[in-house]
């Protein structure tokens, strides 16, 4: 859930000439269009109205060029990574009237273009795959997925990874390829040095205006392990999304993640630098495809358990980690809800109930104390996200005091259960203003709002409803799909909005 992506190869991005008004080559264009860049990255924070008028104007004068220059590969990449850099921004989004699904397919069908004219292009690669995962994430979110949104997902997943390999391919090659010319310096240095040679230089001189830079930086381990990083993680969404009858394709996934793992990986990391990066990737894999292999009726429950317990007990600085903690929480609490939904609740014996109680009772406890761990570390992004789920564990703690055969500690606890869920909530709304996190705010708020109203105060989801705010049907709908509603909970707010 906290993951962020691989940051976009932006190497071909040049340095712009001043603004001008005589646009004859590509190379003009180019450099209008990165002054308007650099303006909207100097507003960003402050004015995103502003910032967006400034990009808007880049992508325009891009589009400008391309249309005199179509076989411009850098207007064509420079337009399509801004377009995407765009999209994930949530705040230049609420600038412009597309939705992100369609401002993610525009950039899509920008980066195919680009990569037709830069196919040895290993950056173009590896954005055209970045794009791909994140309009392939954002048609499978969400309770109400539809079979065909599910396999168009799959598919641009299976591209993606397809554009992984062949970047980490290139990206090989032209490793391999520096290393030997930087041999053949030092040779042709030492040569040099013993002949007495003086190299000469007889580049005609250029003014301060027309001289360009395009910096390309050397392909190093460290970008290897960019990218390989970067396919581990899509093997990862795709576990999570492959239904039970895929057997073939989980086998597949296994095989390759351990190509990545046990023979490409090792050999990228450096001096055992970002080792706990690459031990968390295999945690989370491992979790992950512990999950879809109990959805499919290949692992039991007690086996998923210990797999969990396992992929998470290899790295000793997890606890040091905000992202750790965080993927470890949110791995916890998956593994509880495939369990809940493989089980028929009604069947089961009280004896097997409790049990089932205090599995899940512990399993909350351990995430609920991972996540206000990493709320406490300074180097923790996305507090309203951790606040927020902090607040889902507590209600889903206090959910255990529910039905015929509640669960003692969430009994006794309840009040306590709600104010604290009430708090994290609250707490994450706070912080959500302060950082700008719209959408974490209106949930934060929705969720307050809603726990208050089962605390028996309904004034704050009674204002929320007369003011028709913060999407209020949607976050109710998630929060019934993930147990933290009750039916009778939900049928009380559709009263109160009919009032």
């Amino acid at each position: 859930m906290f993951r962020q992506k691989q940051p976009l190869k932006t190497n071909k991005k040049k340095k712009g000439k001043a603004i001008q008004t005589a646009l004859e080559i590509a190379d003009d264009f180019l450099a209008v269009g990165v002054d308007y860049e650099e303006a909207g990255e100097k507003w960003r924070a402050g004015d995103a109205s502003k910032s967006m008028r400034f990009f808007t104007r880049a992508i325009e004068t891009y589009e400008g060029g391309l249309r005199r220059f179509p076989e411009s590969f850098d207007l064509a990449y420079n337009k399509a990574r801004l377009q995407y850099e765009i999209a994930q921004q949530p705040r230049l989004m609420k600038q412009l009237p597309t939705s992100l699904i369609e401002l993610l397919e525009t950039a899509l069908e920008s980066h195919y273009y680009a990569l037709k004219l830069g196919q040895g292009n290993a950056d173009v690669i590896f954005n055209t795959a970045q794009v791909l995962t994140s309009t392939a994430e954002l048609l499978s979110e969400g309770l109400h997925v539809s079979d065909e949104q599910k396999e168009e997902a799959l598919r641009l997943f299976q591209e993606a990874l397809e554009l992984f390999q062949g970047c980490l391919d290139l990206q090989e090659y032209q490793f391999t390829q520096a290393q030997d010319q930087n041999l053949l310096m030092d040779e042709l240095s030492n040569q040099a040095m013993e002949g007495s040679t003086t190299i000469s230089s007889s580049a005609s001189e250029a003014s301060e205006d027309e001289r360009w830079a395009s910096v390309v930086e050397p392909i190093s381990r460290n970008t290897l392990l960019d990218t390989a990083i970067a396919q581990m993680e899509t093997l990862i969404v795709i576990c999570n999304l492959i239904g039970p009858q895929r057997n073939t394709e989980l086998s597949l996934l296994e095989e390759l993640s351990r190509h990545l793992l046990d023979d490409k990986i090792p050999s990228y990391v450096e001096n055992g630098n970002r080792q706990a990066e690459v031990l968390l990737v295999k945690a989370n894999f491992a979790s992950a495809f512990a999950d879809s292999s109990f959805r499919s009726g290949h692992l039991d429950m007690l086996t998923y358990e210990q797999e969990l317990s396992k992929a998470f007990g290899q790295d000793p600085s997890i606890s040091t980690s905000p992202q750790g903690l965080c993927d470890r929480a949110d791995a916890l609490m998956t593994f509880l809800a495939s369990v809940l939904a493989s089980l028929d609740m009604a069947s089961l014996q009280p004896d097997e109930t409790n049990h089932w109680h205090e599995t899940r009772w512990r399993h909350l406890t351990q995430a609920l104390l991972d996540l206000t761990a990493a709320s406490k570390l300074p180097q923790a992004q996305n507090l309203p996200r951790i606040h927020l789920r902090r607040g889902d564990c507590e209600l889903l703690r206090y959910r255990l005091g529910d039905g015929p055969l509640p669960y003692g500690a969430a009994k006794k606890n309840s009040v306590t259960l709600l104010k604290n869920a009430q708090t994290y909530y609250r707490g994450a709304a706070g912080i959500a203003v302060t950082e700008s996190s719209i959408d974490e705010e209106q949930e934060a708020r929705v969720k307050e709002a809603v726990v208050a109203m089962i605390g028996g105060l309904d004034e704050n989801i009674r204002g929320l409803i007369k003011q028709n705010e913060c999407n209020i049907g949607s976050t109710i709908e998630e929060m019934r799909g993930e147990g933290l509603l009750t039916d009778q909970d939900v049928s009380m707010i559709g009263s109160l909005r009919q009032a």
